[in-house]
């Protein structure tokens, strides 16, 4: 699948935690957005499996990324001097939190669209933060390892949970941590299973954002 250039409507969104204000650009509309990918496609590229992973999910601010923000800053200390690794990080919110508390980043995601609007957040919330592009699926062993991994909304499909937690402790230092954000997908129940088949214990806590809950779970090795 090639990679498309399509130009988004886009729109300029704050957030406040404490003294600081994270002003990230999005997509306007995601709608509007997935219409312009598949004007961009030929009929017979629509037809390609991996159609999909050009759609921009990655260009909004999902509660679930606000969620695990709200939760970084109000624990600084687990982030402070810590080496840091985001997986599918789309805009970039935790990470840029994470960065302003004394983390240090590695900002990751697939899709090819991702670094340009990261980057510009970096320079809109004046954050100074790594980026790669990167395929947590696909072993690569010159990262990390990393005191924290963390992830928001990424347990969307049926085979991501055991995907996931591997993909997650392969960066991961004997005595990090795993932070992971969650709305209650279907599969985050199996992912906790196959994080504790790994060997790991969670921890928990929930925020409202908007008319969400959004879990948020803290895994560390037993």
């Amino acid at each position: 699948m090639r990679i498309i250039q399509v130009k988004y409507p886009t729109q300029i969104q704050q957030r406040k935690l404490g003294d600081k204000v994270f002003v990230m650009e999005a997509i306007r509309d995601l709608d509007e957005a997935i219409d312009l990918v598949c004007e961009a496609l030929s009929d017979e590229e629509k037809k390609d499996p991996f159609a999909e992973d050009l759609c921009p999910y990655f260009g909004i601010l999902w509660p679930s990324s606000e969620a695990l923000s709200q939760y970084l800053y109000e624990h600084p200390e687990i982030v402070k001097d810590q080496k840091i690794l985001e997986l599918g990080s789309g805009l970039g919110y935790p990470s840029l939190v994470a960065s302003h508390l004394g983390g240090e980043v590695l900002a990751t995601d697939f899709h090819p669209d991702v670094e340009e609007y990261f980057l510009r957040n970096c320079r809109h919330s004046s954050v100074e933060c790594k980026y790669e592009r990167l395929n947590w699926r696909e072993s690569k062993t010159d990262l990390g390892p990393f005191d924290l991994v963390m992830g928001s909304d990424v347990l969307y499909e049926s085979k991501h949970p055991r995907e996931v937690a591997q993909g997650l402790i392969r960066f991961l230092k004997p005595k990090g941590r795993i932070i992971l954000s969650d709305p209650g997908r279907a599969y985050l129940q199996p992912f906790i299973h196959a994080m504790n088949a790994e060997g790991f214990k969670e921890s928990f806590d929930s925020y409202g954002i908007g008319d969400k809950d959004i879990f948020i779970f803290v895994f560390t090795r037993i």
